[in-house]
């Protein structure tokens, strides 16, 4: 019993923080804004401090969270299981952990300083508030634990024990090297746009996670199923390989290298239908939406609600979280005269 209650605290702390990162994150990267503003009456904020309060604590609880928490829970409990075992009490190694974590969830923003402090500074009040919360009294159950006379229960629990863990180090070597590629991407020189080559609307989108995608799915054949790679015909082009697809980043680089593949927008529509997207008529390739820059959009809609989620595929607790929001668009934006695809966007519909 006394390990369960500790797990569940455990958990329930890591929860509490990345949602309080997610929060102080968002409040911190809008400060600047905020000071640009309060400098310029006319902008028309009456109240600017509530707006800033209220809209970054929402965007960060109601946006942001989720998708930290999708992507970030395992990872952490299995890094702080270690320094449970390791009865770890220190503040500093809490303060290291949430740092790093922090910088990974926020794609290593060296290249923008207010965006870094942000990140800093809400990872290391996260890294204080879990030491509070559950880091100072890390291996106080353990020692508990093993001054109990052995039995045959505490044996098996021992046994239950090795294999849980070898499991959570199975599954930490593949954020492991997920890690080491944002390492690498963050630190080396840009990868390869690929083929065709991929863009982004704007150079804040270009983060250490979407470089990554770009480098596992250099091409259009790499986002199809397997088949006849040589193969890039109009109908092959619509074979998009879901299975594939773990994450947002590679979402928006394969539908990029596959929709930007055909000759104009005029494809788009069959393209989306084929993925069993839905395409409003105002919205088609034969009547694109026109933007205030002349560009053209095609957007395609999938109902989440309805049919689940586009990606991941697979794994019962990773197709829960995806099944939050209850639809995925996918704007795919292109020149003034439709010929050459620009960026590809995804959205998702929450409550």
């Amino acid at each position: 019993m006394i390990i369960l209650v500790r797990l569940l605290r455990i958990v329930l702390v890591t929860i509490l923080c990345i949602v309080a990162f997610a929060a102080l994150f968002e409040f911190l990267n809008a400060i600047p804004t905020h000071l640009s503003l309060s400098d310029h009456p006319q902008a028309g904020l009456t109240n600017p401090r509530g707006p800033l309060v209220f809209d970054a604590l929402v965007r960060g609880v109601v946006f942001r969270a989720p998708g930290y928490l999708f992507n970030g829970t395992i990872p952490l409990l299995i890094v702080l299981a270690v320094t449970e075992w390791k009865s770890a009490k220190s503040w500093r190694w809490y303060l290291t952990i949430w740092i790093i974590a922090g910088l990974l969830a926020t794609g290593f923003p060296i290249t923008d300083p207010l965006r870094l402090s942000a990140a800093l500074l809400a990872s290391a009040a996260t890294g204080c508030l879990y030491w509070l919360l559950a880091g100072k009294s890390a291996g106080d159950w353990l020692q508990a634990w093993r001054t109990r006379e052995p039995n045959a229960c505490r044996k098996l629990l021992n046994y239950a024990a090795y294999v849980v863990l070898a499991y959570l180090g199975y599954q930490l070597s593949g954020y492991l090297y997920y890690g080491g590629k944002l390492l690498w991407v963050s630190s080396g020189p840009d990868p390869d746009l690929g083929t065709p080559p991929f863009h982004v609307r704007f150079e804040r989108d270009m983060t250490a996670s979407k470089k990554v995608a770009m480098m596992d799915f250099p091409d259009p054949a790499s986002c199809l199923k397997e088949a006849d790679t040589d193969d890039l015909s109009t109908d092959r082009l619509k074979e998009m390989d879901w299975d594939r697809i773990d994450n947002t980043d590679e979402a928006e680089v394969c539908v990029f290298r596959l929709l930007g593949s055909y000759e104009n927008l005029s494809f788009a529509t069959d393209w989306f239908e084929a993925q069993g997207f839905y395409v409003h008529p105002h919205f088609s390739s034969a009547r694109p939406y026109i933007e205030s820059d002349g560009t053209q959009r095609v957007t395609g809609v999938h109902s989440i609600r309805k049919d689940g989620p586009k990606f991941p595929t697979t794994g019962i607790i990773r197709r829960a979280f995806r099944s939050i929001p209850y639809a995925m668009s996918v704007d795919a934006t292109w020149s003034k005269d439709g010929k050459q695809l620009l960026w590809v966007k995804t959205g998702f519909s929450t409550l």
